[in-house]
Parts: structure tokens; sequence; C-alpha cells
């Protein structure tokens, strides 16, 4: 061989030995990739076997929390139910006690001797009502307290009637007390009207009757009967006048009147 030959053979050699270097390099940087792909594999794997078990759990977890919740939940409804029996049972205790003591209250307010006659007399005074007309068609089979109930009504419906009468008397009797008001006022300016002309007259038969006594003396036998004084006069003619019309009798409202008004 000749040396050209020798030179382009070593320096094929060369660029061999470079390109297996570099071969070598590439193959230790993939093998070190590789192993961080099966470290990464291995920790993915790893994380999935976690995530698998940690999944299992959450399922069991999941499992028992369902159970546990329907036992609360039947717990809950047991509960309610006994909550609703005992709310029940004190709203029906405690309607059974107001319904006594309405029933104890009206008692009081009511005579128990004329309890029915008072409730049947109430309904067929207001028979034109539907309402007391059908409770009248089933009066045997009402309640006592209905019955109590009733009268109440009546004694209420009485009551009504004596207010208005004892407002209309109220009125009559404000008319009057004005009528009076307003007379007495013209009987207090008369009478100091009578007053002013009583004392005029007193200080003039004072004033002259020294002076008339001889006069009076001489002419007794010759005069007539005497003049009646100007106030006398007034005080005859009020005395002689028409009467005054009487006032309007006040209603009645004795015990005897609302015995015949019921």
């Amino acid at each position: 061989m000749n040396a050209q030959a020798v030179k382009k053979f070593v320096e094929e050699n060369q660029k061999l030995a470079l390109e297996c270097a570099n071969l070598l390099n590439q193959c230790n940087k993939w093998e070190k990739e590789c192993s961080m792909y099966d470290c990464d594999r291995e920790a993915l794997m790893d994380f999935g076997n976690e995530a698998d078990h940690r999944a299992q759990e959450a399922e069991s977890q999941v499992r028992e929390l369902k159970e546990e919740l329907s036992k609360l939940s039947k717990e809950l409804q047991c509960y309610k139910n006994e909550a609703e029996g005992q709310q029940v049972g004190e709203m029906t205790k405690t309607a059974s006690t107001e319904h006594c003591l309405v029933d104890t209250l009206i008692s009081t307010l009511i005579s128990k001797d004329d309890v029915v006659s008072t409730a049947r007399s109430f309904l067929e005074a207001n028979s034109g009502v539907e309402v007391c007309q059908k409770m009248l068609e089933m009066f045997e089979s009402l309640k006592p307290s209905t019955q109590k109930v009733l009268a109440l009504a009546s004694e209420v419906k009485i009551l009504q009637k004596e207010k208005d009468h004892l407002r209309n008397n109220l009125t009559i009797a404000e008319e009057e007390v004005k009528v009076l008001d307003e007379e007495n006022s013209t009987l207090e300016k008369e009478n100091r009207r009578l007053t002013k002309l009583l004392h005029k007259e007193r200080h003039l038969n004072d004033s002259g009757g020294k002076h008339n006594s001889a006069s009076l003396k001489s002419n007794k036998r010759k005069s007539g009967p005497r003049d009646c004084s100007p106030v006398e006069k007034k005080i005859d003619f009020i005395e002689s006048g028409s009467p005054r019309k009487p006032l309007s009798p006040l209603r009645q409202n004795t015990p005897e009147s609302r015995t015949h008004k019921k």
C-alpha cells in the first residue's frame, strides 16, 4: 500500500472513531433518557396504583356515608313523627282546655235555668235567617255549649236594643236640657228686669211716701180699688199666662220593660 492510501485509511478510521464516539455519547444520552422514562413510568405506575387505592377507599367511604345517611334519615323521620304526634296531642289538649274555659266563661254570663228557652226564642225570632232556621230544625240535637252560645247571642241582641233605646233617650234628654237652658236664660233675664223695676218702684215709694201721706189720708175714702204696680201686673201676667208644654218623657228602661222586651 502506498502512503496516500494509508493516510486515507487513517483519516477514515479517525472519522469512524469520531462517529463511534458520537454514537456512544448519543447512546449514553438515550440510556439516561430511557432510565428517566423508566423512573417516570414507575412513578406514574405508583401514582396510578395509589390513585386506584384512594379511589377504592373513597368509594368505600361513600358507601359508608350513604349507609350512615340512610340511618340518619330514618332516625330523623322517626323523630319527626314523634314530634308531630306530641304536637297534635298538645294541640288537642290545648283545644280541649280552651273549650272548657270558654264554656265556663259563657256559663257565668248567662242564667243556667233559661238557656234552652232563651236559645230557642232567639232562633225563632231570627228564623228568617237561613242559618238560624237550620239550627232551629236541629235544635234538639244541638250541644249544650251551642245552646249557651245562642243564649249569649240573645242577650247581646237585647243589650244592643237597650243601647239604642238609651242613645235615643240620651238624645231626647240633651234636647230637653237645651230647651231648659234657653228657658232658664229667658227667666233669668226677666227676673233681672223685674228686680230692677221692683227696686225702682220701692225707691219712688220711699221718696214720695211722706209727701203723699196726707193726700192719701184725705182721699182714702174717695179712692177706688187700689191699682196694681207694674211689677205686680207683670207677675200676674206671667202667672196667668199659658203654661209651658211639658217635655217629652224619656223611655222607660226599667227591669220590667226589659222583661217585656224579651
